[in-house]
């Protein structure tokens, strides 16, 4: 149907608005059965959100919300819960902003690696799987390039970043949170993608969701002890052992 430029973005005047372009088109709005937005205020609000207003014009077209959105966004509080997972997404938006602002410094993790790091969406978390995909499986390419980075650069600042983040993704508690957050952000993926699917059908996506929340639910059992074994061989591979005997001590005296 098109596209349309929003001058606001209030519930009221983008009712306005479709209202006005079904109108344009000769679409009768009474013969609507259904709405579905993303989870927004303005969208979905009970009080003055697009979906009341055109719910009060035609009781009929009912609101659904955008399953992937609600099942994104689920995610999206799940991982600000948790202070490790803030500052271990922190961390990769600073390494994709070191190599990115430069064309020397892209090109040396170019080098490296095979899966460059990449940036994401805010609002859509699952695409952060790109991103901890390039460091889950080449942490120690991304670490070298970090070094190289280190030792090449003229800008001081840059020299200090770098160590630095080096120093992060050799640790223990990054490799910990690349492994766990790719097997969850890649179960998720797969999943919110099938459910934009324009075929998917409701069964499908109810059984989708419960499998989802199955694995989730023995990923909390028995998946941290696994992320620990791999997480241990990533440090290895680093030939970062007097990081990992480090938290290991510190594992002990607590």
């Amino acid at each position: 149907m098109g596209f349309l430029e929003a001058e606001a973005s209030t519930g009221e005047q983008l009712s306005a608005l479709i209202l006005k372009r079904l109108e344009d088109l000769n679409i009768p709005f009474d013969d609507c059965r259904g709405q579905s937005y993303d989870n927004g205020a303005n969208m979905r609000g009970k009080r003055k959100g697009v979906q009341v207003r055109l719910l009060a014009i035609n009781p009929r077209a009912l609101f659904v919300p955008c399953a992937a959105h609600t099942f994104n966004l689920v995610v999206v509080d799940a991982a600000r819960s948790s202070q490790d997972t803030v500052g271990y997404f922190g961390y990769l938006q600073k390494m994709f902003t070191l190599f990115s602002a430069s064309t020397q410094r892209w090109s040396i993790l170019k080098s490296q690696v095979n899966i460059t790091l990449k940036s994401w969406s805010d609002t859509r978390w699952e695409s952060r799987v790109n991103s901890v995909e390039a460091v889950r499986y080449q942490a120690p390419q991304v670490r070298e390039a970090l070094l190289e980075v280190k030792d090449k650069a003229a800008d001081p600042v840059i020299r200090i970043e770098a160590q630095s983040l080096a120093e992060e993704i050799g640790s223990f508690r990054f490799s910990i949170c690349s492994v766990v957050w790719y097997d969850i952000l890649h179960s998720i993926e797969k999943v919110s993608k099938l459910m934009q699917s324009a075929s998917m059908q409701l069964d499908v996506v109810v059984d989708l969701l419960g499998k989802t929340k199955t694995f989730l639910t023995d990923y909390r059992h028995t998946g941290f002890a696994s992320a620990q074994i791999l997480a241990r061989e990533m440090c290895e591979d680093m030939s970062v052992d007097a990081v990992l005997k480090e938290k290991r001590l510190r594992s002990t005296r607590r």
